[in-house]
């Protein structure tokens, strides 16, 4: 049986100017480098869910490995368009160490959350 150590959770917001048509568009076309580029990472279990104007993610990795969702990271910037905001939230399943990735302008920028057992102490 696969243990799956990271879960990853991510939603893009899309420019509400966009028309239904380019909407649509955008959207097939960013899934499927999504899921093509997160293969290729080791990701499992991707799906996906259209929601109102944004997209839902969520995938699994084997480990937590900064490198790898770094990695991750450098490779799905360039497809997500100007008029979109993304974000990507990876958590360790032992609820200890998180982080919170977004994608803006062509650019990642990082953020650690602190959800050890000690925070709420």
């Amino acid at each position: 049986m696969a243990t799956f150590d990271c879960e990853v959770l991510g939603y893009v917001q899309y420019n509400p100017d966009l028309s239904y048509a380019e909407l649509i568009e955008c959207e097939d076309e960013l899934k499927e480098k999504l899921a093509d580029t997160l293969n290729v990472c080791g990701a499992d279990h991707i799906d996906f869910f259209g929601l109102d104007d944004g997209l839902r993610i969520q995938f699994v990795l084997t480990d937590y490995d900064e490198g790898v969702l770094h990695t991750i990271c450098d490779a799905v910037v360039p497809f997500f368009p100007v008029q979109t905001l993304a974000r990507l939230f990876a958590i360790q399943k032992n609820l200890e160490i998180s982080h919170l990735y977004q994608f803006e302008k062509g650019i990642w920028k990082e953020s650690g959350i602190d959800i050890s057992s000690g925070t709420c102490a």
